[in-house]
């Protein structure tokens, strides 16, 4: 029965007549609406005047088959609130909706889950509208690609599913970029626009941006991000202005206070050498977790000498000792293998450690999974690319801390 009824829904609905205008064929249906509808082309237009990107389909007679608004007349006007030009209107007498005929421009997008190719109308009649494209696209929700003449762009929705996928589910850009083929064109993925460079970029300055706005940045033009501004830290350790009260001091003890930290190493997050690494532009270098420089670790420098192809033979992380809270600026590079840093000796022990109580001091081996996962895609990416994918992790694994914090019954401070 299930699967009949699925095949029902295949069939042309409402006998393929138009449920608005009830005058001509409804061969359109969407499948992003809810419901079951049928338009004509005028009418689907009208339709979704205010989703452009909705999913359609076109009877051809046998089935429906992927079709666009663009493919019916629409165009995505910029600049007036998603209506055409007023000026332009004026000096041609055109009705609100007619085709404005030498303001087309062709234009690339991705939404979602479908990479389009649309036709967009942008008066040159109105000043500066030109020198303002992308500003126009930005209010339009389209992130474009370039400024000066964009000729692509991508949904902020997109940008927020591909960020969500990469922290989430690990996704590579190219794994990504391969999803949007299939719900595009799964037959013919070789017929689609090839935009996976302008993806790589545009998610870079997307991330950053938004960064900023959430670290308030945005709201303030005057000040900018420092060392480990735009990280996040551990919500649970004893913090003077945070969560310990003005007068601390006077309060607690010292060691009950005291924040602990561990420090450990991961070596599957290498990094190869760039060739040509003064091609490599920083966003928000040092900004994160990351120092903007490397350390020079002469422990066991013949560990990985052998590899002269790597930059960096790994990282080397700092995090509180109790939560496993990464520490902002403070995840540097091994330029040559492993820091030695023994912690054998009795006297560094840390039930030896006054208010140290237990802690087995390896909570970092857990969070190295985060690196496992993205080093063989971050392994080959650019010095300032790969620490901003290295942040972002770190932040999230922080984040996803904070807002499952809670408080024990049996120990009213707070609990991660």
């Amino acid at each position: 029965m299930k699967d009949k009824m699925l095949l029902e829904l295949e069939q042309l609905i409402n006998n393929g007549k138009c449920e608005d205008c009830g005058q001509k064929e409804g061969f359109i249906h969407c499948l992003s609406c809810s419901g079951e509808h049928s338009w004509c082309s005028s009418c689907a237009v009208k339709a979704h005047q205010n989703n452009p990107f909705h999913n359609l389909q076109l009877w051809n007679g046998k089935f429906y088959e992927s079709t666009t608004l663009w493919d019916h007349g629409y165009i995505m006007h910029l600049g007036h609130g998603g209506h055409p030009c007023p000026n332009a209107l004026q000096q041609s007498n055109l009705s609100p909706w007619s085709d404005l005929g030498a303001m087309e421009d062709v234009f690339a997008h991705v939404e979602e889950d479908t990479i389009y190719e649309t036709q967009l109308g942008l008066s040159n009649l109105c000043p500066g509208a030109e020198k303002d494209r992308h500003l126009h696209l930005l209010k339009a929700k389209l992130f474009p690609a370039s400024i000066t003449r964009p000729q692509s762009a991508f949904t902020f929705d997109v940008l927020d599913n591909f960020l969500i996928d990469t922290l989430e589910c690990k996704t590579s850009a190219m794994s990504f970029y391969q999803k949007l083929y299939c719900f595009t064109n799964n037959a013919f993925p070789h017929t689609i626009l090839d935009r996976y460079r302008e993806l790589v970029w545009v998610s870079r300055i997307w991330r950053d941006l938004v960064n900023r706005i959430r670290f308030g940045f945005a709201h303030e033009s005057d000040r900018s991000p420092g060392p480990g501004d735009l990280a996040l830290y551990c919500p649970a350790c004893p913090q003077p202005g945070i969560n310990l009260p003005s007068s601390w001091k006077d309060t607690y003890d010292s060691w009950l206070v005291m924040q602990r930290y561990i420090v450990n190493g991961n070596f599957t997050a290498q990094h190869m050498k760039m060739k040509t690494p003064e091609d490599d532009v920083s966003l928000a270098d040092g900004k994160g977790y990351m120092k903007s420089s490397c350390s020079y670790h002469c422990a066991v420098n013949v560990a990985n000498v052998q590899r002269s192809n790597l930059r960096a033979t790994g990282v080397g992380a700092t995090a509180c000792a109790r939560h496993g809270c990464f520490v902002p600026h403070a995840v540097v590079d091994f330029q040559k293998g492993e820091s030695g840093v023994s912690t054998s000796m009795n006297r560094f022990g840390l039930n030896f450690i006054t208010g140290a109580g237990h802690i087995d001091g390896e909570i970092l081996e857990t969070l190295w999974a985060l690196f496992n996962k993205i080093s063989p895609t971050a392994r080959s990416m650019t010095l300032s690319h790969r620490q901003e994918v290295l942040d972002d992790h770190m932040r999230d694994s922080n984040w996803k801390k904070l807002v499952r914090i809670g408080k024990s019954p049996l120990f009213p401070r707070c609990q991660l």
